[in-house]
């Protein structure tokens, strides 16, 4: 018989399963677009919040700012984004996304809405809603106890 420890290392491993696998399946399917390495997620934040700075960026994303900067590079690089001026504030430089990059971005809405459609498979309304609420609270959990370690 397992154990509430026991139980919950498995939920925290299954996060971590699901986290691996969309990544991986996202990177082969959008490596034709030269969209490696998560760049397409990142792409979606930048496409979905124009005009975010490269520090905003790297906290929603929780990843440090040198990663962010290389990917943002790669996807300066490939045409995706692009870094704007700021009137106000010279030291700014917000990303948006390209004509390239927004071209892109249906086909990875739908990517994410797929992946979403296949691990909530067999979830009810209710259902739905509990994990979201549970996995919020989690993450806040996680994110609470990073803040604290930095």
């Amino acid at each position: 018989m397992q154990q509430k420890g026991e139980n919950m290392a498995n939920s925290f491993r299954s996060i971590g399963l699901i986290a691996r696998s969309t990544s991986v399946i996202g990177n082969q399917l959008f490596q034709r677009d030269d969209l490696q390495n998560n760049q397409f997620i990142y792409l979606m934040r930048i496409f979905e919040n124009p005009g975010i700075t490269q520090t905003e960026l790297a906290n929603q994303l929780h990843v440090d700012r040198s990663t962010c900067l290389r990917t943002v590079r790669k996807l300066i690089e490939h045409h995706y984004v692009a870094r704007q001026s700021d009137a106000a504030n010279k030291k700014l430089r917000p990303l948006v996304a390209t004509d390239k990059g927004r071209a892109i971005y249906p086909e990875l809405e739908a990517y994410e809405q797929h992946i979403l459609a296949i691990g909530t498979h067999g979830l009810s309304a209710g259902e739905q809603l509990i994990l979201e609420e549970l996995l919020g609270k989690v993450a806040a959990n996680v994110q609470d106890y990073q803040l604290t370690q930095d």
